[in-house]
């Protein structure tokens, strides 16, 4: 327990002045005040609990009157006694006697204010009960009546109320009805104006656009015309001669001995004339039987029957002999490829080449590189590209001539 004052916190120096053997629950049936005595201490450091009759509590004292130290019990005792102290009161205790003082003057204070309360209380109930004595029968009669009639009059507006409360929650409903109409009629209002304004953008648009398809069209017709009097595949693969060597945009096909052209340039230009045998070959709508062209640049190829034959070559050492022998079975199909779009395009009497095919020869000279002489393989080639050249201007021609009968059939 505290040994402080619990109002202003001063040192209390604390007295049991109960009977060892009382009953301290049943002492506290009485007022709190007969059962110990809170006072000041003057010196904090002294802590003494003595009884009535002055013993000491544990029995004992010092010689030179020093201070007695409590027991448990007696402990426990005080911090009872407060505890019930502290129930019976708004107050905790332990508390000073000024403290104590201060709290009975409050509680005096209250008790005059309830004397007074309750002495105005009983003045009203007299005041009320001489005026109920003056009320006769025909008075409360009166009164009951007047009462009967406001509690009518209370209902009646009870009722007029929930009239209104309904008639406000329906125009309440109406109200929000009417916004919601609004509201959807706005988001309607709305939508037109934007499908109005895509509508008009459309128009606008496929106005832009039929114009500028007409313009197309006018352009296509212009563009159309040109290239019905341009040479296509002579623009695209322009085959002519650079000294003794066939050329096709520029790539030279066949080796010399002064003039060993890259291996890279060759494939390039078997490439090209690959791409061209093809178009041709589309163009006229020729049946390819056997062969069929598989233009690839560089790395194009032939493919006869189930085996694909490359159309390049390279400088394989120890292995050029068999590269050589496909590369020259690849030649000899290509020429064969050539001379079956030639027999196609020879059922018109007026085409004729000017270097003969023959097998694996152009003009009497074979296409092959082993055991052949580079100038010999190297005119060789340089034959099949002046029959590539030919067959260029007698397909184009020929375009001309239907375009032309065309063009006449209808004026």
């Amino acid at each position: 327990y505290s040994d402080r004052c619990r109002r202003c916190g001063a040192q209390l120096h604390l007295l049991d002045d109960l009977p060892p053997a009382a009953d301290v629950n049943q002492f506290f049936r009485g007022a709190i005040n007969e059962s110990f005595v809170v006072v000041p201490n003057s010196d904090p450091d002294e802590f003494v609990v003595g009884r009535r009759d002055g013993a000491a509590p544990g029995g004992g004292a010092g010689a030179d009157g020093g201070t007695n130290v409590p027991c448990l019990d007696e402990v426990a005792r005080v911090e009872k006694i407060i505890a019930l102290a502290s129930g019976q009161t708004e107050q905790d205790h332990p508390v000073c006697g000024d403290c104590l003082r201060a709290v009975v003057a409050e509680v005096q204070r209250q008790v005059d204010e309830a004397q007074a309360d309750h002495s105005e209380y009983q003045k009203m109930q007299q005041s009320l009960e001489d005026v109920l004595k003056a009320f006769g029968e025909e008075d409360a009669e009166r009164l009951e009546a007047e009462i009967a009639e406001m509690e009518d009059e209370e209902r009646r507006l009870l009722e007029q109320l929930r009239a209104f409360d309904r008639e406000e929650a329906e125009i309440h409903e109406e109200l929000e009805r009417h916004r919601r109409q609004e509201e959807a009629l706005q988001r309607e209002e709305e939508e037109l104006r934007v499908s109005l304004a895509e509508q008009q953008l459309d128009l606008d648009e496929g106005e832009e656009e039929r114009v500028a398809t007409e313009a197309a069209i006018r352009y296509a017709r212009a563009e159309l015309n040109r290239l019905q009097r341009t040479n296509v595949l002579n623009d695209m693969f322009r085959i002519s001669a650079d000294g003794q060597f066939g050329t096709i945009n520029s790539f030279r096909m066949g080796r010399l001995p002064d003039q060993p052209v890259p291996w890279e340039e060759i494939n390039a230009a078997w490439g090209q004339a690959c791409l061209l045998l093809d178009a041709l070959a589309k163009k006229c709508g020729v049946p390819m039987g056997q062969y069929r062209l598989l233009p690839r640049g560089s790395y194009s190829a032939i493919q006869v029957g189930g085996e694909v034959l490359n159309l390049y070559n390279t400088d394989g050492g120890l292995k050029s002999f068999f590269t050589n022998r496909h590369f020259d079975l690849a030649m000899t199909a290509f020429l064969g490829c050539l001379k079956e779009v030639t027999k196609f395009l020879q059922r018109d009497p007026s085409m004729r080449l000017p270097f003969k095919i023959e097998s694996d020869k152009v003009g009497g000279f074979s296409v092959r590189v082993l055991f052949n002489p580079p100038e010999r393989w190297t005119k060789a080639l340089k034959f099949m590209l002046t029959d590539l050249k030919w067959i260029i201007a007698f397909v184009e021609s020929r375009d001309h001539g239907d375009a032309g009968a065309e063009a006449e059939a209808a004026r």
